[in-house]
């Protein structure tokens, strides 16, 4: 025998039921801000401010080709590590809080990579191109996983995650500095494809009569 669904469940499941269009205005909006305000302002800083070529930053001294395959292999293991990370015991709360705001409001795998390719071109332009060639590798990565919340003194949860966090931006500062530009930003954009698939896919088990058909790629650890 199975339980009826409350008022309260069946008010949830009405808010939450959004039509395609209005579900992917945020995320494109999101997705568009990120890469006009943060790519846009780092170009700016490292063209206008440091007087540094754009172009040859991006390339580097590795073979651009080279840089998209190592920043693609680094950033789907480092985004496998987080999701393993996110989804033990411990971390239910957080999973669950976060889960609910990624789930409703990006429901189809398009409208995920383009909020993760926005998210990785524009804030691994903006950070590992322009702040770090002031701040240095460590300083721009502890104010990268801060300015994101993640590490939170009033949850130790979400500190431990930003320590990880931490310790994996170092990695993409590294790569920025002795490869190119195009390592961390593919490493970036797989991160975020890796989370918000398995974000999304905790939300539609949680939810299954919320979610469209899309199909489920990344299962819970």
């Amino acid at each position: 025998m199975t339980e009826s669904p409350s008022a309260d469940q069946n008010s949830f499941r009405k808010t939450l039921r959004l039509p395609a269009g209005e579900a992917g205005s945020p995320a494109l909006l999101l997705g568009l801000i990120t890469l006009l305000v943060f790519g846009g302002g780092g170009a700016a800083l490292i063209h206008w401010v440091q007087g540094r070529d754009l172009l040859a930053l991006h390339i580097g001294p590795l073979d651009p080709w080279l840089q998209l395959a190592t920043g693609t292999v680094v950033g789907t293991a480092m985004g496998l590590l987080a999701l393993w990370l996110v989804h033990r015991r411990w971390m239910a709360p957080v999973i669950g809080r976060y889960s609910d705001m990624i789930g409703p409001w990006m429901q189809l795998r398009s409208q995920r990579i383009l909020v993760s390719i926005c998210a990785g071109v524009g804030e691994e332009l903006f950070f590992r191109g322009a702040v770090q060639h002031w701040l240095g590798i460590t300083i721009t990565a502890v104010l990268f996983v801060a300015i994101h919340g993640y590490l939170d003194p009033r949850n130790w949860r979400i500190s431990i995650y930003g320590v990880v966090l931490t310790a994996m931006m170092i990695a993409l500062g590294w790569m920025a500095e002795h490869q190119g530009l195009l390592a961390p930003m593919a490493a970036h954009t797989m991160i975020d494809v890796v989370l918000l698939e398995g974000l999304y896919a905790d939300w539609r088990k949680r939810h299954p009569k919320l979610a469209p058909q899309d199909s489920l790629t990344i299962a819970r650890p």
